[in-house]
């Protein structure tokens, strides 16, 4: 681990795609304006500079001492390149996101281990490989909830009740591919060719999965975005015959008395694990609030940019009657999360 000490990350880069793309604004496929968040930076006396990820493969041995300021993506293999990427860069710079939350971007799983590492308050879960490895003991535990590990607004979120729609859940669809149509030639025509264990083999691990306990009876949940030092809430609503407030569309800006606790608790995140932006899903059950799931980059922004308030803390919780800007706040949150501390380990 390279630490580097106070007062020696002047020098900024803001990675872009390259068409200059920087997730996410309103929509995954809408870029915030980089050109206002370097204008922001440079106010902050930094010293900045807007580059591609083509320019970091080429420049791989000699960036050190910058705070790299980067998004992921939404798409599972670009995602990866720029997991592949960014690893290099860890050690001798400062990476906003930091690598371990970039590798919790969209991906259930990874949450679930931060939550063992950092005591997050998250819903008792855990992250499986393939359905073989869960415990004879599993049906004690039914219902769960199945989620597969990648994916966003809760679209591999399933309410799963037994082992057989559990291996239903975890069932990748059918595809048909060259390789598939492959498969099914050597097993059934050009037998000689096919192997029986090979195949076996390769089937373990095919759809990685977290069981997470089932909270029954939640009437809504809370999103909560931080960006910095604000607190932006929004309640949302369990539609008719679902069980979760992701997706449904319904929500409202009363957040009603829970608020305070559950801003309590997002304060507790964010002292356990850090992160320039975060956005919580956080449940509620007899006054006792617990984490759904988090993301640290690219998140959706719209809880802050249809807001008309904000919550920051000062020994109290105050509310502050103001819109917000989607660049400005996120330029604010690198300007703290640089200065928080007095020294930075990526």
């Amino acid at each position: 681990m390279q630490c580097i000490a106070d007062g020696e990350i002047q020098k900024v880069l803001i990675v872009t795609a390259e068409n200059g793309f920087f997730a996410q604004s309103k929509m995954p496929w809408s870029s915030m304006d980089v050109l206002k968040i370097k204008s922001n930076l440079e106010r902050y006396n930094f010293t900045v500079q807007i580059v591609t990820f083509a320019y970091l493969k080429e420049n791989i041995k000699n960036i050190r001492g910058y705070a790299i300021i980067y998004t992921s993506s939404q798409r599972i293999e670009h995602k990866k390149y720029i997991e592949d990427i960014m690893y290099f860069f860890k050690d001798l710079n400062v990476l906003i996101p930091s690598y371990e939350n970039l590798l919790a971007h969209d991906n259930k799983g990874f949450q679930a281990l931060l939550n063992k590492k950092y005591s997050l308050g998250m819903a008792d879960c855990d992250y499986y490989c393939d359905v073989s490895e869960l415990a004879s003991s599993i049906g004690e535990k039914f219902p769960l909830v199945y989620k597969s590990v990648n994916g966003a607004s809760s679209m591999t979120v399933k309410l799963i009740r037994n082992y057989t729609e559990l291996e239903k859940a975890n069932t990748l669809p059918l595809v048909i591919s060259k390789a598939e149509i492959k498969r099914v030639l050597k097993k059934y025509i050009f037998k000689s060719r096919y192997n029986a264990k090979w195949e076996e083999y390769l089937c373990f691990g095919r759809s990685r999965f977290v069981l997470q306990k089932f909270i029954p009876d939640l009437k809504f949940d809370f999103k909560v975005l931080v960006f910095g030092e604000k607190y932006y809430l929004l309640k949302r609503f369990v539609a008719d015959n679902d069980f979760k407030a992701s997706g449904s569309g319904l929500h409202s800006r009363d957040i009603g008395s829970e608020k305070y606790i559950i801003l309590d608790f997002a304060k507790q995140i964010k002292r356990k694990i850090k992160s320039h932006i975060y956005s919580l899903d956080i449940g509620i059950k007899n006054d006792i609030p617990f984490l759904i799931e988090l993301q640290m980059t690219h998140v959706g922004p719209v809880t802050l940019t249809e807001s008309e308030s904000y919550y920051t803390y000062k020994g109290f919780w105050e509310e502050v009657k103001a819109k917000s800007n989607l660049e400005d706040e996120f330029s604010s949150a690198i300007k703290e999360y640089l200065n928080e501390s007095n020294t930075y380990c990526s």
